[in-house]
Protein backbone atom coordinates (compact mmCIF):
# COMPACT_ATOMS: atom_id res chain seq x y z
CA UNK A 1 0.00 0.00 0.00
CA UNK A 2 1.34 3.68 -1.29
CA UNK A 3 0.26 6.17 1.13
CA UNK A 4 0.40 8.86 2.14
CA UNK A 5 -0.58 10.54 -1.05
CA UNK A 6 -1.19 14.68 -1.66
CA UNK A 7 -2.71 16.57 -4.39
CA UNK A 8 -2.94 20.30 -4.48
CA UNK A 9 -5.44 22.51 -5.80
CA UNK A 10 -4.01 23.91 -8.63
CA UNK A 11 -0.70 21.89 -8.57
CA UNK A 12 -2.32 18.56 -8.40
CA UNK A 13 0.34 15.59 -7.08
CA UNK A 14 3.38 17.05 -5.12
CA UNK A 15 5.59 14.73 -2.51
CA UNK A 16 3.59 14.69 0.62
CA UNK A 17 7.08 15.91 2.28
CA UNK A 18 7.20 19.21 -0.13
CA UNK A 19 6.22 22.64 1.84
CA UNK A 20 2.61 23.45 0.78
CA UNK A 21 1.26 26.24 3.13
CA UNK A 22 3.57 29.63 3.63
CA UNK A 23 4.15 30.59 7.11
CA UNK A 24 1.96 33.27 6.70
CA UNK A 25 -1.11 31.42 5.62
CA UNK A 26 -3.94 32.73 7.83
CA UNK A 27 -4.51 28.89 8.52
CA UNK A 28 -1.66 28.43 10.26
CA UNK A 29 -1.26 31.91 12.20
CA UNK A 30 -4.90 32.18 13.10
CA UNK A 31 -6.38 28.50 12.19
CA UNK A 32 -8.93 30.32 9.53
CA UNK A 33 -9.73 27.26 7.94
CA UNK A 34 -11.88 24.00 7.24
CA UNK A 35 -11.26 20.16 6.67
CA UNK A 36 -13.20 16.86 6.63
CA UNK A 37 -11.65 13.56 6.72
CA UNK A 38 -13.47 10.80 4.83
CA UNK A 39 -12.97 7.04 5.06
CA UNK A 40 -11.23 5.69 1.91
CA UNK A 41 -11.94 1.68 1.42
CA UNK A 42 -11.04 -0.54 -2.13
CA UNK A 43 -9.88 2.59 -3.31
CA UNK A 44 -13.40 4.43 -3.23
CA UNK A 45 -14.08 7.10 -0.84
CA UNK A 46 -17.52 6.26 1.21
CA UNK A 47 -20.27 8.88 1.05
CA UNK A 48 -18.03 11.63 -0.67
CA UNK A 49 -21.15 13.93 -1.09
CA UNK A 50 -21.98 13.54 2.43
CA UNK A 51 -18.80 15.14 3.61
CA UNK A 52 -18.73 17.66 0.66
CA UNK A 53 -22.17 18.69 1.88
CA UNK A 54 -21.10 19.55 5.29
CA UNK A 55 -17.42 21.29 3.82
CA UNK A 56 -19.59 23.73 2.07
CA UNK A 57 -21.42 24.44 4.97
CA UNK A 58 -18.84 24.83 6.96
CA UNK A 59 -16.82 27.27 4.58
CA UNK A 60 -19.80 29.17 3.97
CA UNK A 61 -19.50 29.39 8.20
CA UNK A 62 -16.52 30.89 7.66
CA UNK A 63 -17.43 32.87 4.49
CA UNK A 64 -13.95 30.87 2.78
CA UNK A 65 -14.78 30.65 -0.94
CA UNK A 66 -13.17 27.38 -0.81
CA UNK A 67 -13.15 25.34 -4.32
CA UNK A 68 -16.24 23.96 -5.53
CA UNK A 69 -17.42 20.20 -5.21
CA UNK A 70 -15.85 18.87 -8.98
CA UNK A 71 -12.72 20.55 -8.22
CA UNK A 72 -12.50 18.57 -4.78
CA UNK A 73 -13.91 15.18 -6.30
CA UNK A 74 -10.68 15.94 -8.91
CA UNK A 75 -8.78 16.64 -5.82
CA UNK A 76 -9.67 13.67 -3.89
CA UNK A 77 -9.54 11.17 -7.36
CA UNK A 78 -5.94 12.28 -7.58
CA UNK A 79 -4.68 11.76 -4.21
CA UNK A 80 -6.50 8.13 -3.72
CA UNK A 81 -5.43 6.87 -6.86
CA UNK A 82 -1.80 8.38 -6.35
CA UNK A 83 -1.74 6.49 -2.98
CA UNK A 84 -2.81 2.95 -3.98
CA UNK A 85 -4.64 3.09 -1.11
CA UNK A 86 -6.91 -0.22 0.13
CA UNK A 87 -8.58 1.14 3.15
CA UNK A 88 -6.84 5.22 4.57
CA UNK A 89 -8.62 7.81 5.30
CA UNK A 90 -8.65 11.00 3.33
CA UNK A 91 -7.79 14.76 4.43
CA UNK A 92 -9.74 17.35 2.18
CA UNK A 93 -8.25 20.70 4.05
CA UNK A 94 -8.98 24.32 2.93
CA UNK A 95 -7.43 27.53 4.57
CA UNK A 96 -7.93 31.25 3.72
CA UNK A 97 -4.33 31.45 2.25
CA UNK A 98 -2.10 34.32 2.96
CA UNK A 99 -4.25 36.62 2.48
CA UNK A 100 -7.89 37.62 2.96
CA UNK A 101 -10.00 37.64 -0.33
CA UNK A 102 -6.94 36.03 -2.33
CA UNK A 103 -6.61 32.46 -3.41
CA UNK A 104 -7.22 29.99 -0.75
CA UNK A 105 -5.06 27.14 0.15
CA UNK A 106 -6.97 23.49 -0.55
CA UNK A 107 -5.62 19.95 -1.17
CA UNK A 108 -6.49 16.39 0.00
CA UNK A 109 -4.08 14.01 1.72
CA UNK A 110 -4.09 10.49 2.15
CA UNK A 111 -2.86 8.83 4.85
CA UNK A 112 -3.08 5.44 6.92
CA UNK A 113 -5.62 5.01 9.58
CA UNK A 114 -3.77 4.96 13.10
CA UNK A 115 -3.51 1.47 14.68
CA UNK A 116 -5.28 2.86 17.98
CA UNK A 117 -8.36 4.36 15.71
CA UNK A 118 -8.79 0.67 14.81
CA UNK A 119 -8.01 -1.09 18.30
CA UNK A 120 -10.79 1.17 19.83
CA UNK A 121 -13.30 0.30 17.20
CA UNK A 122 -12.16 -3.48 17.81
CA UNK A 123 -12.03 -3.42 21.61
CA UNK A 124 -13.89 -0.41 23.13
CA UNK A 125 -12.96 2.99 24.35
CA UNK A 126 -13.22 4.06 28.02
CA UNK A 127 -14.17 7.90 27.92
CA UNK A 128 -14.38 11.10 30.67
CA UNK A 129 -16.70 13.72 30.72
CA UNK A 130 -15.30 17.67 30.04
CA UNK A 131 -16.86 20.67 30.36
CA UNK A 132 -16.93 22.85 27.14
CA UNK A 133 -18.06 25.98 29.39
CA UNK A 134 -20.86 27.26 27.54
CA UNK A 135 -24.62 26.57 27.40
CA UNK A 136 -26.43 24.10 25.23
CA UNK A 137 -27.66 26.80 23.43
CA UNK A 138 -24.73 29.29 22.73
CA UNK A 139 -23.61 27.90 20.07
CA UNK A 140 -26.37 27.98 17.87
CA UNK A 141 -27.60 31.07 18.90
CA UNK A 142 -24.10 32.74 18.82
CA UNK A 143 -23.07 31.89 14.94
CA UNK A 144 -19.46 33.46 15.25
CA UNK A 145 -18.64 30.77 17.56
CA UNK A 146 -18.96 28.50 14.67
CA UNK A 147 -21.18 25.73 16.36
CA UNK A 148 -21.55 23.08 13.97
CA UNK A 149 -18.73 24.40 11.60
CA UNK A 150 -15.70 21.76 11.14
CA UNK A 151 -12.50 23.90 11.38
CA UNK A 152 -9.06 23.69 11.56
CA UNK A 153 -8.88 25.58 14.93
CA UNK A 154 -9.22 22.26 16.65
CA UNK A 155 -6.33 22.72 19.76
CA UNK A 156 -9.15 22.60 22.15
CA UNK A 157 -10.17 19.33 20.81
CA UNK A 158 -6.73 18.20 21.25
CA UNK A 159 -6.19 19.10 24.28
CA UNK A 160 -9.31 17.88 25.04
CA UNK A 161 -8.33 14.17 24.23
CA UNK A 162 -4.96 15.06 26.03
CA UNK A 163 -6.64 15.81 29.30
CA UNK A 164 -8.71 12.12 28.66
CA UNK A 165 -5.73 10.46 28.04
CA UNK A 166 -3.94 12.14 31.65
CA UNK A 167 -7.07 10.47 33.44
CA UNK A 168 -6.46 6.97 31.81
CA UNK A 169 -8.78 7.26 29.22
CA UNK A 170 -8.76 7.40 25.38
CA UNK A 171 -11.11 10.01 24.28
CA UNK A 172 -13.85 12.62 25.69
CA UNK A 173 -17.47 13.86 25.48
CA UNK A 174 -18.05 17.48 25.99
CA UNK A 175 -20.62 18.63 28.44
CA UNK A 176 -22.63 22.22 28.18
CA UNK A 177 -22.15 23.85 31.43
CA UNK A 178 -25.64 22.56 32.91
CA UNK A 179 -24.51 19.37 32.28
CA UNK A 180 -26.23 18.66 28.60
CA UNK A 181 -24.39 15.94 26.74
CA UNK A 182 -22.86 17.39 23.00
CA UNK A 183 -20.60 15.69 21.32
CA UNK A 184 -16.71 14.50 21.41
CA UNK A 185 -13.93 16.56 20.57
CA UNK A 186 -13.79 14.12 17.12
CA UNK A 187 -16.88 11.88 17.52
CA UNK A 188 -20.90 12.29 17.70
CA UNK A 189 -22.16 10.55 21.05
CA UNK A 190 -25.13 8.03 20.39
CA UNK A 191 -26.35 5.91 23.39
CA UNK A 192 -29.33 3.17 23.85
CA UNK A 193 -31.70 3.14 26.10
CA UNK A 194 -35.97 2.00 25.95
CA UNK A 195 -34.86 0.37 22.76
CA UNK A 196 -34.15 3.56 20.89
CA UNK A 197 -30.79 4.75 19.60
CA UNK A 198 -30.38 8.18 20.72
CA UNK A 199 -28.63 11.55 19.40
CA UNK A 200 -27.98 14.98 20.87
CA UNK A 201 -30.06 17.43 18.44
CA UNK A 202 -27.58 19.37 16.38
CA UNK A 203 -29.54 22.60 17.86
CA UNK A 204 -26.74 22.69 20.66
CA UNK A 205 -24.30 23.71 17.62
CA UNK A 206 -22.89 20.36 17.63
CA UNK A 207 -21.30 18.95 14.27
CA UNK A 208 -23.94 17.37 11.97
CA UNK A 209 -21.96 13.87 11.79
CA UNK A 210 -21.55 11.94 8.52
CA UNK A 211 -21.42 9.00 9.66
CA UNK A 212 -24.36 9.29 11.89
CA UNK A 213 -26.40 9.72 9.13
CA UNK A 214 -25.39 6.18 7.88
CA UNK A 215 -25.17 4.58 11.57
CA UNK A 216 -28.74 5.94 11.89
CA UNK A 217 -30.30 4.24 8.75
CA UNK A 218 -28.64 0.85 10.00
CA UNK A 219 -30.00 1.18 13.73
CA UNK A 220 -33.26 -0.71 12.89
CA UNK A 221 -34.86 -2.91 15.15
CA UNK A 222 -33.81 -0.32 17.62
CA UNK A 223 -36.01 3.09 17.17
CA UNK A 224 -33.72 6.44 16.21
CA UNK A 225 -34.89 9.42 17.89
CA UNK A 226 -33.01 12.81 18.42
CA UNK A 227 -32.97 14.41 22.34
CA UNK A 228 -31.15 15.78 24.75
CA UNK A 229 -29.48 14.35 27.50
CA UNK A 230 -27.49 14.99 30.66
CA UNK A 231 -24.33 12.45 31.79
CA UNK A 232 -26.93 10.95 34.07
CA UNK A 233 -28.75 9.61 30.88
CA UNK A 234 -25.60 7.96 29.28
CA UNK A 235 -24.72 6.86 32.58
CA UNK A 236 -28.10 4.95 32.92
CA UNK A 237 -28.01 4.16 28.98
CA UNK A 238 -27.94 0.15 27.91
CA UNK A 239 -24.88 0.98 25.58
CA UNK A 240 -23.10 4.30 24.66
CA UNK A 241 -20.83 4.42 21.68
CA UNK A 242 -18.93 6.92 19.60
CA UNK A 243 -19.21 7.25 15.88
CA UNK A 244 -17.06 9.38 13.19
CA UNK A 245 -16.20 9.00 9.79
CA UNK A 246 -12.17 6.92 10.39
CA UNK A 247 -13.24 5.28 14.01
CA UNK A 248 -16.67 3.80 12.84
CA UNK A 249 -18.47 2.86 15.65
CA UNK A 250 -16.62 2.33 18.68
CA UNK A 251 -18.52 1.41 22.10
CA UNK A 252 -17.93 2.91 25.47
CA UNK A 253 -16.56 0.54 27.98
CA UNK A 254 -16.33 2.71 31.01
CA UNK A 255 -17.68 6.42 31.58
CA UNK A 256 -16.11 8.57 33.97
CA UNK A 257 -14.39 5.34 35.79
CA UNK A 258 -17.61 3.09 35.82
CA UNK A 259 -18.82 0.75 33.32
CA UNK A 260 -21.20 1.11 30.66
CA UNK A 261 -23.90 -1.53 31.12
CA UNK A 262 -21.33 -4.82 31.78
CA UNK A 263 -18.72 -2.83 30.76
CA UNK A 264 -17.76 -4.74 27.53
CA UNK A 265 -19.00 -3.96 24.44
CA UNK A 266 -22.67 -4.01 24.26
CA UNK A 267 -24.96 -6.16 21.36
CA UNK A 268 -26.49 -2.94 19.24
CA UNK A 269 -22.78 -1.53 19.34
CA UNK A 270 -21.48 -4.73 17.73
CA UNK A 271 -23.87 -5.12 15.53
CA UNK A 272 -23.81 -1.32 14.17
CA UNK A 273 -19.96 -1.37 14.24
CA UNK A 274 -20.30 -4.53 11.80
CA UNK A 275 -22.78 -3.20 9.60
CA UNK A 276 -20.80 -0.02 9.15
CA UNK A 277 -17.61 -1.66 8.11
CA UNK A 278 -19.64 -3.64 5.64
CA UNK A 279 -21.15 -0.39 4.39
CA UNK A 280 -17.71 1.23 3.84
CA UNK A 281 -16.36 -1.49 2.24
CA UNK A 282 -19.07 -2.00 0.05
CA UNK A 283 -20.70 -5.35 0.69
CA UNK A 284 -23.96 -3.78 2.38
CA UNK A 285 -26.18 -0.97 1.59
CA UNK A 286 -28.14 1.34 3.55
CA UNK A 287 -31.78 1.54 3.45
CA UNK A 288 -32.87 5.39 2.16
CA UNK A 289 -29.14 6.43 1.65
CA UNK A 290 -27.53 4.02 -1.03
Amino acid sequence: MTVPALAVHGRGIVDPAAPVLRADDLGVQRGDGVFETARVSGGRVFKLGLHLERLRRSAAALALDAPHDEEWRALVHQAVLASGAGDALVKLVCTRGPVAGGPVTAFALVLPIPAETVRGREEGIDVVTLTLGVSAAARATAPWLLGGAKTVSYAVNMASIREAESRGAQDAIWLANDGEVLEGPTSTVCWVAEGALRTPPASTGILAGTTLTAVAALADPLRYEVTPATITDLARADEVMLVSSVRGVAGVRHLDGEPVGDGGIGPHTRRLRDAFEEAVAGSRRIPGID
